[in-house]
């Protein structure tokens, strides 16, 4: 969804993903050691990655962001979404930091809170959720970092362990 959304927290900015962001994430994506917890798709082309942007930015259900390090690299480093929104509610997930530059500058840890700040202090929202795979070490670190608790755990249909997690407001605030 278009939106005007940003907020700068620590070393990150978040800003809304725009157009001239989307052949970076394509890049990205297309990058088999940044996909190894995403969503396994195909190959992905420009005309793939133009239809997705259209079709993102008439989705009601979605604000995707660029992640920038604005410290020390001052670029585009990244994306992350909040997504599935219900009345009070919503997910932070598609996390990609896909700017090999950007690791170990807590870039994914900052951009973390900064959307919850975002859902929190501007939308409103009471919780944020997300899953990650219980393999997925670095970012199971980084969202307990950021305040983010087991909720419960179940296995997917390829049989991985996936934590559903979850911050509140109130934990936030404290």
């Amino acid at each position: 969804m278009k939106h005007s959304y940003q907020i700068d927290y620590e070393n990150v900015k978040l800003r809304p993903l725009i157009k001239d962001d989307i052949e970076n994430l394509r890049i990205w994506r297309n990058n088999p050691k940044n996909t190894l917890y995403l969503s396994k798709i195909p190959f992905i082309t420009e005309e793939m990655q133009a239809a997705w942007f259209e079709r993102y930015l008439s989705n009601e259900d979605e604000l995707c962001f660029a992640i920038v390090e604005s410290r020390v690299l001052n670029r585009m480093v990244g994306s992350l979404s909040l997504h599935d929104f219900s009345e009070d509610s919503c997910f932070l997930g598609k996390i990609l930091i896909g700017d090999d530059e950007a690791h170990g500058r807590k870039v994914g840890l900052n951009a973390s809170i900064a959307a919850t700040k975002i859902a929190f202090e501007r939308l409103n929202m009471k919780s944020v959720n997300l899953q990650v795979f219980a393999e997925n070490m670095a970012a199971f670190n980084v969202y307990t970092n950021a305040g983010f608790t087991i909720v419960n755990e179940h296995l997917t249909a390829s049989g991985k362990k996936e934590y559903f997690m979850k911050i509140d407001r109130r934990i936030m605030n404290a």
